[in-house]
């Protein structure tokens, strides 16, 4: 997120200094059945400014409006601090939460940790912590780490420099191997660069990535639990980790937290900070309907979708138009529509979000930089299996991006990056082949991109 946008949301009334000196200090931890956040960011700086919020429904509440110097370099001084700030973006409101932070020093030692227990009243939530840096606490210099927990679950862990001076602080970059690495909340040990440019661009990378197996209103309507629906998300996750991305930049939703409210805020709140250079990757597995009245309106079902309402779901247009007003220079839309595609029934007559696709390239409609691969049309029989413990979409995909589509037909050279262009076309075989040796029957991919723009076939997702 931008500095400039930091104000659209309320602090939480977690102010938690610490102080040099060892230890912990906590607050009594409560059990708690609220799922671990997923979806959030961190930011490392030296200062945060605030207002009192004047009006609305947090009137009198502090407002952080400014983060002052984000940076992974910090110096000791009299009056100096370094900051950890975490924007939450999938929070339970009105629900209690446990925040912890704990630092640690270069030689993995912790040097201080504080909890405490906070009242959270929007989903769009921030916590902060910060850590003196006045010499008198003769703070090593070096890397050093800060962890933070969410109702006693590791979350993330992220990295600085700490130095005396410039001299030493350039000394430190070159022993550390450039910028302080960043580790992801799925392996706190493990460090997480930073992601590349998107090509042509120079721009950031953000993922919403939904994947629902089971249904608040399952057996209404026809509309039926899947299996590998969420864990086809879950892997997906997994590749463009892999592949470099931040966790922090990836909105994950699986089953009961991919209401049609939280994708909302996905779609239309958590992506606002992606810009005109940017890549948005929308995954999406799961059912797709459309409204018997008007069956070109087509919907993706949510986790409280009711289908015999379908006002309910999230229409696909809407989906697209959510994306759109982001105005970034590149969208990649993935919906395995062996789940997505045609898996409500009603008597003999299946349906499909595909022609929604098919008609958005006949008309030319599909906006420039944007690539949809969507899974073949099939029914709900065809669509998983044992042989994949995915979507055969999914897993062709997963495939493709683990390096079986790199140099793939000569497309592109064999170099370690799998670009789109690769991609599309181990897809076009692979998925043929793969459901034809498993089903008895061969299924296609549809795969469109906008008109006029054949480099677009050169953009990867891996972050190098």
């Amino acid at each position: 997120m931008r500095s400039d946008q930091v104000g659209r949301v309320v602090l939480a009334a977690l102010v938690l200094p610490l102080l040099a000196a060892g230890g912990c200090v906590t607050t009594p931890a409560q059990e708690s059945d609220l799922p671990t956040p997923q979806s959030y960011e961190y930011h490392l700086c030296e200062g945060l400014q605030f207002e009192r919020v004047q009006q609305g429904e947090f009137r009198g509440k502090k407002q952080l409006t400014k983060l002052e110097n984000e940076t992974d370099a910090f110096y000791k001084g009299q009056g100096r601090k370094v900051f950890m700030v975490m924007h939450w973006f999938d929070l339970v409101p009105d629900a209690r939460y446990t925040f912890r932070f704990e630092w640690y020093r270069p030689d993995g030692k912790r040097m201080a940790a504080q909890q405490a227990e906070v009242k959270v009243l929007h989903n769009d939530w921030y916590t902060f912590n910060s850590l003196k840096l006045d010499r008198k606490y003769n703070h090593p210099s070096g890397q050093w780490a800060v962890k933070v927990f969410a109702n006693q679950e590791h979350v993330v862990t992220a990295r600085f420099l700490l130095a005396d001076n410039p001299e030493e602080m350039a000394e430190l970059r070159s022993t550390q191997g450039g910028e302080a690495a960043q580790a992801s909340s799925a392996e706190p040990g493990r460090t997480e660069p930073s992601p590349s440019p998107v090509p042509g661009g120079g721009g950031d990378r953000f993922a919403v990535v939904i994947g629902i197996a089971e249904y608040e209103h399952v057996n209404r309507g026809g509309l039926s639990n899947l299996i590998y629906a969420d864990d086809d998300a879950r892997v997906f996750v997994d590749i463009l980790l892999r592949l470099g991305w931040r966790r922090s930049h990836i909105n994950l939703l699986v089953n009961e937290r991919a209401t049609r409210r939280n994708i909302l805020i996905a779609l239309e709140s958590w992506l606002t900070k992606a810009g005109p250079s940017d890549q948005i990757v929308l995954f999406w597995a799961g059912h797709g309907f459309p409204d018997p009245a008007d069956p070109e309106k087509v919907y993706f079902a949510c986790y409280d979708t009711d289908i015999t309402i379908p006002a309910t779901g999230y229409r696909m247009d809407r989906v697209r138009a959510a994306l759109e007003e982001r105005e970034a220079k590149n969208v990649i839309v993935l919906a395995d529509t062996c789940h997505a595609g045609k898996l409500i029934t009603r008597g003999r007559r299946h349906v499909s979000v595909v022609p929604g696709i098919r008609r958005m390239h006949r008309e030319q409609t599909v906006p420039k930089g944007w690539i949809f691969m969507v899974g073949a049309d099939t029914d709900r029989s065809s669509i998983e299996h044992t042989s994949w413990k995915n979507g055969a979409f999914t897993h062709c995909l997963v495939q493709g991006l683990s390096g079986e589509a790199d140099g793939y037909l000569s497309v592109a050279p064999e170099d370690g990056t799998v670009t789109m262009g690769e991609l599309k076309a181990y897809l076009s075989t692979a998925m043929p082949e793969e459901t034809l040796k498993v089903l008895g029957v061969a299924k296609r991919p549809v795969i469109t991109t906008s008109s006029g723009d054949p480099d677009i076939w050169d953009t990867a997702l891996k972050a190098d």
